[in-house]
């Protein structure tokens, strides 16, 4: 990995520190603040070093789309697993903090692949099988098959629902009568897709 300079070690310490503090990762307007930089542009020069040498990650659209995926000051780690990263709402969504919570490991493999656990909180996918509590597993990529259960981003938060495509973007349909699918469209701010659920993990009885 390549040697950061300087300036951008500072930037990537206060995306790290942010994250930690707040539970979310902070704007490129943010950062330009923090830095007393003239412009965001100048920020957005300096988050694109850090994710050509692949210290951080940025999904489009989305206003805190940044996520530390090299952080060089964190501690070795102690576990080998598939990281839990946080909560996903099965119900209405919920802020979606990539903070890493523990691991889970298994004796059987869930196809490969760049896998994240998520915890689920919420009611909405109980007929899919999927209760609060669980952890879903889902394996990171910015397109799903059809009517696929997936994980998406939806203004910074996140959810899990069924995935259908339509002819002006995506229905995302809840497994639970109680709750109302939410239209997708082209002109939908911060809408992301974060991977298709692969395998289900029930933690309680």
């Amino acid at each position: 990995m390549e040697k950061l300079t300087e300036k951008q070690q500072e930037i990537l310490q206060f995306l790290v520190r942010h994250q930690t503090d707040t539970g979310y990762p902070p704007t490129v307007r943010e950062v330009a603040s923090a830095f007393g930089f003239r412009s965001p542009k100048a920020a957005s020069d300096h988050l694109a070093a850090l994710e050509r040498k692949g210290y951080i990650d940025r999904i489009d659209g989305m206003a805190r789309g940044l996520r530390v995926l090299e952080n060089p000051f964190a501690e070795p780690d102690r576990e080998e697993g598939i990281p839990i990263v946080g909560d996903v709402a099965a119900g209405l969504p919920i802020l979606a903090a990539e903070n890493v919570l523990g691991t889970l490991n298994f004796d059987v493999s869930f196809g490969g692949g760049d896998l994240f656990a998520v915890r689920v909180r919420g009611d909405s996918m109980i007929d899919y099988g999927i209760y609060e509590g669980d952890h879903v597993i889902v394996r990171k990529s910015p397109v799903c098959e059809q009517n696929a259960i997936a994980v998406v981003y939806l203004e910074g938060e996140a959810t899990v629902k069924k995935l259908v495509r339509t002819c002006d973007g995506y229905t995302l349909v809840p497994g639970n009568p109680a709750y109302c699918p939410v239209h997708i469209t082209r002109e939908t701010p911060g809408f992301a897709i974060a991977g298709p659920v692969v395998g289900v993990v029930r933690t309680k009885v």
